[in-house]
């Protein structure tokens, strides 16, 4: 191994540790049930938990339950973004092959210390809608509504979308057809768009949360870009795209102002050598023509345990910006001191100081664990149950993609590596496994597997309070067999599930049901009631 690949390979067996080390301070600080298992609930105690050698060298655990939260469990976000990275990459690589134009977008709003996060998000990207008892109004699926935010209006607005044909009957009788008007979509040959949301903390200005967009322009569109099909593609000329820039500033200015008159972002700039070229820290766009540019691809869906972190609208414009767009994967780097941090180094934070009991003037990132718990309680209150990583709809047949952005896919990408061929490796007991877990010891149980002494995993065990003979080395063949089982019961299991939810459901319509009618015939005797008594009086 040469002195690089050695570096390389130390950097990513520290950043592996690292992920770790956020995941275990995310299982007992977190207030969703899934993060508080996620990496320690046995996903079938008949199975137990496997630790097992892949073929390819490094090791994977089967057995346990996966979060699959992308904005809050550091080591499944990371393998979320991964796919999802690799899954960008290949749509815009295509639109670019055919023919198309792609554009950086990075959205931001003012903000300070004194902004609540939950605020900021919702001008940005919506709030819950409730009826007039505070519960959600849901929609005809079933999920939650939101009033729109400054990402929907834009994308909604008919500047840019257009307004299609419509026909009037006035009070008079004639008719009026207003005719179908084209949007500067028309014009930049919009196709969809991708948003990859993240969010920072700076000591000085407190949460940063923005959206990096990534645009498909130049498709010569016969019908929505939702619901048509690409003709042919074009080159977007440069007053077409000065105007549809000109237009989203304005318009990504006003929303958020409407919204809060403190979270307009400026639309002009006297900074010499700014990158935003006079126009404002709001909104900065990048055109992209060539696949030479992938770096500004793969920047949008960057793992934000890594991503070193700006303290300013304006800074984080000019990494936005920059002519590498952080090729380095952002999972190699670290945080910037004391002035910014993303919300998993406060959770690495708090390992140094309450685990590993660094000083902290040492420990990564900034604020007292205090501090750390309160903000991280902010970023979990405000962040559940949004999108991080969102295409518009269509955007996936115009590049001839499958798939969704669906918590059941994330969860397919975490679950990937169980899939590679296995070597040799060892089971444990839910118990051996929970004494493993008290300890903090998964590592170190990796560690001895992925050096194939499957023999000694017992006696770890016993060093930690657990049985070794809880502990069961297995021959690949075994472990396919016992992937098969697992495999098995889980779906099992998922199917009843169903079953019972679809009983339930049913049994929950039968109910309403009787419940109307019994009210129906409750109403039916009250009229007849009042008939009677009508009829008496006269």
């Amino acid at each position: 191994m040469s002195l690089s690949q050695e570096t390389r390979a130390n950097k990513a067996a520290a950043v592996t540790i690292r992920r770790y080390q956020g995941r275990k301070v995310l299982n007992k600080l977190s207030k969703i049930d899934a993060c508080g298992g996620c990496g320690q609930r046995v996903l079938d105690p008949d199975s137990g938990v496997i630790y097992a050698r892949a073929s390819r060298g490094y090791v994977v655990t089967i057995g346990l339950v996966r979060c699959g939260r992308i904005w809050f469990c550091p080591e499944c976000s990371a393998a979320i973004r991964r796919g999802r990275t690799e899954e960008l990459k290949t749509g815009a690589l295509r639109w670019l092959a055919a023919g198309g134009t792609l554009a950086v977008v990075v959205l931001t709003a003012r903000h300070n210390r004194t902004h609540e996060l939950v605020r900021l998000c919702n001008a940005l990207w919506g709030a819950p809608l409730l009826d007039a008892s505070g519960a959600p109004v849901l929609d005809r699926s079933g999920r939650p509504r939101r009033a729109p935010g400054a990402y929907q209006t834009m994308l909604t607005a008919p500047a840019f979308y257009g307004r299609p044909e419509a026909t009037r009957t006035r009070k008079d009788g004639s008719v009026y057809v207003r005719p179908a008007q084209e949007g500067i979509r028309h014009r930049i040959g919009y196709a969809g768009m991708v948003r990859a949301s993240e969010v920072t903390r700076s000591e000085e200005n407190g949460y940063h949360p923005h959206m990096n967009l990534l645009v498909f322009l130049g498709g010569d569109m016969d019908g929505t870009p939702a619901k048509g099909t690409v003709r042919g593609y074009f080159e977007p000329g440069a007053d077409q795209l000065e105007e549809w820039e000109d237009w989203l500033r304005a318009l990504w200015a006003a929303t958020l102002r409407k919204a809060d008159k403190e979270f307009e972002p400026s639309t002009d700039c006297n900074i010499r050598g700014c990158k935003c070229k006079g126009k404002g820290h709001g909104v900065m766009v990048q055109i992209i023509k060539s696949g030479d540019d992938e770096a500004l691809i793969e920047y949008l869906t960057k793992v934000q345990d890594g991503k070193s972190p700006a303290d300013s609208i304006r800074a984080d414009l000019d990494a936005a910006g920059a002519a590498a767009m952080e090729t380095v994967r952002a999972d190699n780097k670290t945080g910037r001191g004391r002035k910014s941090m993303t919300p998993f180094q406060m959770l690495y934070r708090l390992w140094d100081i309450e685990v590993a009991g660094l000083d902290p003037d040492a420990a990564e990132g900034y604020g007292s664990a205090a501090q750390c718990r309160i903000w991280w309680a902010e970023y979990e209150d405000a962040m559940a149950g949004r999108r991080a990583i969102e295409w518009t709809r269509g955007l996936r047949g115009h590049v001839q993609l499958d798939g969704d952005d669906s918590e059941e896919s994330d969860l397919e990408f975490v679950y990937e590596p169980e899939a590679a061929p296995l070597t040799g490796g060892v089971i444990l007991t839910p118990d051996a496994h929970g004494a493993v877990v008290r300890a903090d010891a998964e590592m170190e149980i990796e560690e001895v597997v992925r050096g194939e002494f499957y023999d000694s995993v017992g006696d770890l065990v016993g060093t930690l309070g657990g049985r070794a003979d809880h502990v069961r080395v297995v021959t690949a063949e075994e472990l396919a067999e016992a992937q098969e089982n697992l495999a098995g019961r889980v779906l099992a299991r998922r199917e009843d599930r169903k079953r019972q939810a679809l009983i339930d459901q049913a049994e929950a319509d039968r109910a309403a049901i009787e419940r109307q009618d019994r009210l129906r015939k409750k109403l039916a005797g009250m009229l007849g009631q009042l008939v009677v008594t009508r009829k008496a009086t006269t």
